[in-house]
């Protein structure tokens, strides 16, 4: 008995949470992190979505040179948590004529005040459930640090 206590401790020890391993989202071809867990005000699991804090906002801003014509349009990111990739997409916007078959991001152009939300979605126009953005780590991350929807 004291072997099976002992083993589930380790897993649990093992497999628990690392809290400086952060959700963040970054530019793949640079390296540079767009948003951070920190910047969300919640995650929504049901719908993929990110709300921002008026804070996240403002950092948000500096990658829009307008609303026509974001800096992060068509933009590569990595989704990571830690050094951990979890996927790998594009920025993209709902003012686009052109489709995507990978994962997207939008709407990149419309981030305000107003509309502090970005969803998730594995192709644009229309994508359909992906188990890559319903991964559990990121739920799990999101739940850890009571922001998830």
């Amino acid at each position: 008995m004291k072997k099976i206590i002992l083993a589930l401790f380790c897993l649990t020890f093992l497999t628990g949470c690392n809290p400086d391993a952060k959700f963040a989202v970054y530019l793949t071809d640079m390296n540079q992190m767009v948003f951070s867990e920190d910047d969300v005000a919640s995650y929504d699991a049901s719908n993929n979505t990110f709300t921002f804090t008026e804070e996240g906002l403002k950092n948000l801003e500096q990658f829009q040179s307008s609303k026509l014509d974001s800096y992060l349009y068509q933009k590569p990111f990595v989704v990571k948590i830690g050094d951990e990739e979890i996927y790998s997409g594009k920025f993209w916007s709902n003012f686009s004529s052109l489709s995507e078959d990978g994962i997207v991001m939008c709407d990149v152009a419309m981030l305000s005040v107003d509309f502090n939300t970005l969803y998730v979605s594995s192709g644009y126009p229309i994508g359909d459930s992906n188990d890559q953005i319903n991964d559990t780590r990121i739920t799990d991350r999101f739940e850890e640090i009571n922001k998830l929807k």
